[in-house]
């Protein structure tokens, strides 16, 4: 019934750097900052803070030595998705090389209909404050998170596809059953994106004292005053949350290689090393090498440009990218403070306009949901234009489609509409009655003013500058379009309460088109184009607004290549996804950009060569920044 992958997983943990110690005997090796704190009696020895059969990385370059800051930046909490990509800890994980390897669970088997998968853990793993981690923290996520409705109002779409979750059953402490209602054949993928976090992020031990179901009343209470929350609710979700709750509360135990020891928001957020990690290297040195991460709060993205040619960054990526940055950092290469590490994007193109078809306003919604009024504004975009300012030419016009280097690449889609003929785009115009008025300006067909608001984050300035050319555009067909930079903050609130006309923004989905699939149909609230009908797809129709068919359509669509097993089948349905959107061009690409790089300081080691740029593929985490350490440690 079960496909047992136990054989080819031995091959796979090699190639891909992993592996159980198995009869080595080597005796287990530790910082010398927790060997201090062995010695008083702070901490058990590392024998018994280790599993009995770690799992080994194999560094990239060479063993490394202990010791160290890490020193990055960061611009407030909503900034903190460059940490999460460090700190990635699921059952499964990527490799270096985009394949889904064992991490937490040392194995699993499948059965061949793709409903029921059976997860082995590792054995001994420990939490940060040194209670054991098993298949009851992931009971605990499910039976007593997932299925509280006070907790969870809609369950996560990518654990529960068709809208029910699947049932989840402890065979023993360390081996877990998860059994589907229908076929689900990208679950390990799903399992390796950052969402997978989530079941292996919930120590029980920890949170019951938050939780109604285990705690004393009157404690509970206690706690949501001292904490000043407003119930357990409330204070519970705070806790747990994926995006800050692990940053901002450094009492949370984790899996992780380093834990928060100076909470987010602070001008100076400091994670430390996990006295528990359960990673050792080829020596039997227990990881991470590294012995913090320290990130220093900035006001503006630029400052971190400038930290980082002053080399007073040690490895970061986020606010360095766009190409003016990229020019300023192979500027002032030849300095000799830092290298370069080319990260290869797989989005479908590097900025894409998204109208807002949920858009409050219902003349503008009728203006913004008619296809013809989206192709006409691809038509009205001077895309070289574009690359030759914002991308020196090296970028490649085209719209948001699968890459070439897919499985589900598609020219036409790539290329439609994509050629600048402001003519078109007034005839089209025209057509749908959005006509010149006599002082040059467009009127809607209501008799009001034709107007845009292009949303667009502050912080990259190549965005910015992208938006300023659109603009500008717009303006020369006649329709009055203003550019509203804004904070991150402000940009999520009002995009997915799906108050903007278009928004801007990076187009996921051009390698793991399945995975992303955000800007192929509503799929989620970062579907900017229609948050309110990701919501109600996410929500399985519980909340947000119901779409019309054609969309409907494309969403069961994706329903339906989830409960299918066979890869030409796969390719089949999302063919007709892409169909419909060559026909109704929902999203507007702009330019696919050239790579942009992380930072590196020289003097640190076993990082990768070249890196993939994704949000499914949580760079740099599955390049083991555990083993990344510093060749001579600054004192």
């Amino acid at each position: 019934m079960f496909h047992t992958l136990s054989r080819a997983l031995i091959v796979f943990i090699v190639i891909s750097g992993i592996a159980l110690w198995g009869s080595l005997s080597h005796a287990w090796k530790e910082a010398p900052s927790l060997a201090k704190r062995v010695e008083t009696g702070e901490l058990p020895p590392v024998d018994k803070r280790l599993p009995e059969t770690p799992v080994v990385i194999t560094p990239v370059d060479k063993p490394g030595i202990y010791g160290g800051v890490w020193r990055r930046a960061y611009t407030g909490l909503s900034d903190l998705v460059g940490t999460r990509r460090i700190i990635y800890e699921p059952l499964v994980r990527w490799s270096p090389d985009y394949k889904v390897v064992p991490n937490l669970a040392t194995k699993w088997e499948i059965s061949e209909d793709g409903r029921e998968y059976v997860f082995h853990l590792v054995k001994g793993v420990r939490w940060s404050d040194g209670a054991p981690f098993t298949a009851d923290d992931i009971l605990f996520y499910v039976e007593d998170i997932l299925m509280d409705k006070e907790l969870t109002a809609s369950i996560p779409q990518w654990l529960a596809p068709t809208g029910v979750l699947p049932t989840v059953t402890k065979i023993d402490d360390y081996t877990i059953k998860v059994v589907f209602p229908e076929p689900y054949s990208m679950f390990l993928e799903r399992l390796a994106c950052p969402d997978g976090m989530a079941p292996v992020t919930k120590p029980k031990h920890y949170l019951k004292k938050f939780h109604k179901k285990y705690a004393d009343p009157a404690e509970l209470e206690a706690l949501v005053r001292e904490r000043n929350s407003t119930s357990w609710v409330k204070l519970f979700q705070e806790i747990t949350d994926m995006r800050h709750g692990i940053f901002t509360n450094k009492d949370m135990p984790s899996l992780c290689a380093w834990i928060t020891k100076v909470p987010a928001p602070a001008k100076r957020f400091v994670m430390e090393r996990n006295p528990y990690y359960w990673k050792v290297d080829t020596e039997g040195k227990q990881l991470p090498y590294i012995e913090s991460i320290v990130h220093d709060l900035q006001a503006e993205a630029q400052t971190i440009l400038l930290k980082a040619i002053a080399g007073e960054i040690d490895m970061e990526a986020r606010h360095l990218g766009g190409m003016q940055s990229s020019v300023l950092l192979l500027a002032n290469l030849a300095e000799g403070k830092y290298k370069l590490i080319p990260k290869i994007s797989t989005a479908s193109v590097g900025l894409l306009l998204a109208p807002n078809i949920n858009h409050t306003d219902e003349a503008m919604k009728a203006i913004l949901s008619n296809p013809k009024f989206r192709i006409a504004l691809s038509y009205a975009i001077n895309r070289k234009e574009i690359n030759k300012i914002v991308y020196r030419g090296k970028g490649t016009p085209r719209q948001p489609a699968p890459l070439k280097e897919s499985e589900y690449y598609s020219p036409s889609l790539e290329s439609a509409y994509t050629e600048y003929d402001p003519a078109k785009a007034a005839a089209l115009l025209n057509e749908i009655g959005i006509k010149l008025g006599p002082d040059g300006k467009r009127i809607r067909p209501d008799g009001e003013p034709m107007r845009l608001t292009l949303d667009v984050v502050v912080s990259v300035q190549s965005w910015v500058d992208q938006a300023e050319i659109v603009a500008s555009n717009f303006k020369a067909i006649g329709i009055d379009t203003e550019v509203k930079a804004e904070a991150r903050e402000l940009f999520i609130q009002r995009t997915r309460n799906a108050s903007h006309d278009i928004a801007l923004w990076t187009g996921d989905g051009g390698i793991e088109c399945l995975l992303d699939p955000r800007w192929y149909f509503p799929y989620s609230t970062e579907s900017l184009n229609a948050p309110l009908y990701g919501l109600w797809f996410q929500s399985g129709g519980q909340k947000g607004e119901e779409p019309p068919a054609e969309i409907k359509n494309m969403m069961e669509t994706y329903n339906q290549i989830l409960r299918t097993v066979s890869e030409e089948k796969k390719k089949e349905l999302f063919k007709s996804i892409l169909a419909a959107n060559e026909k109704n061009l929902w999203v507007i690409g702009l330019v696919h950009d050239p790579p942009d790089y992380y930072v590196v300081t020289k003097n640190m080691l076993n990082v990768p060569k070249k890196d993939f740029q994704s949000w499914m593929y949580p760079n740099p985490g599955p390049a083991h920044p555990e083993q990344f350490f510093y060749e001579s440690v600054k004192k």
